[in-house]
């Protein structure tokens, strides 16, 4: 908490210049007020998370393992069930022992950090300590981070090689039962690169008369 008010404070004091050349000279100390209130109110809210979803994990506790969707779904609670679900998830899996700043977890949604609990550990350590550096991360770059990029290029050579072994893997009866399917896709991928052809053509011809 002392480390979020920290924060607060000396992003406060860079931002002072701002506040001056943007503001009219009389609404200065009344912006700067305004502003640490709006700063304070957003950690209560984070505040007000990490308590909610420790309550919800308390409360999943004590209820029968048929019963948590109904009971979150029922209405109860002033969340959707879907809320209150990740919130206790969330909680359960890493939240309850991870100190990440207030005005941060104020801004993550429910959904996003039930999925941090959800991914394996060495990914999941990293993505607290961006969170812990002060950085919100939505669903749609957790995704990002998350997923394993895959090599789009073409490695002529490696697929020259795999092709050879998955030949000499097989035996003469397979070799020509195989023969007749390769065939066909053959014929089918001269098509193809015959209408590629002449897609690129009409394009450049399209792109000269332009």
């Amino acid at each position: 908490m002392e480390e979020t008010i920290e924060k607060s404070f000396n992003d406060l004091q860079v931002h002072k210049s701002l506040i001056k050349d943007s503001s009219f000279n009389s609404s200065i100390e009344f912006l700067e007020n305004e502003i640490k209130i709006v700063n304070s109110s957003i950690n209560q809210v984070g505040i007000s998370i990490s308590k909610i979803a420790k309550s919800l994990f308390e409360i999943k506790k004590l209820i029968k393992n048929n019963y948590w969707v109904k009971l979150t779904d029922s209405g109860i609670f002033n969340f959707s069930g879907r809320v209150c679900r990740d919130l206790a998830l969330a909680h359960e899996k890493w939240l309850f022992n991870a100190k990440i700043p207030e005005y941060v977890l104020a801004e993550v949604s429910p959904r996003t950090l039930a999925k941090i609990g959800n991914i394996d550990l060495k990914k999941r350590i990293n993505i607290i300590k961006i969170l812990k550096e002060g950085n919100c991360i939505t669903e749609a770059r957790l995704n990002n981070l998350i997923t394993t990029k895959k090599d789009l290029q073409f490695d002529y050579n490696n697929e020259i090689k795999k092709a050879i072994d998955i030949c000499n893997s097989l035996t003469q009866t397979e070799k020509l039962s195989h023969f007749q399917t390769i065939m066909i896709i053959n014929v089918k991928q001269k098509e193809e690169i015959k209408n590629l052809k002449k897609t690129i053509f009409e394009l450049k011809r399209i792109k000269s008369v332009t």
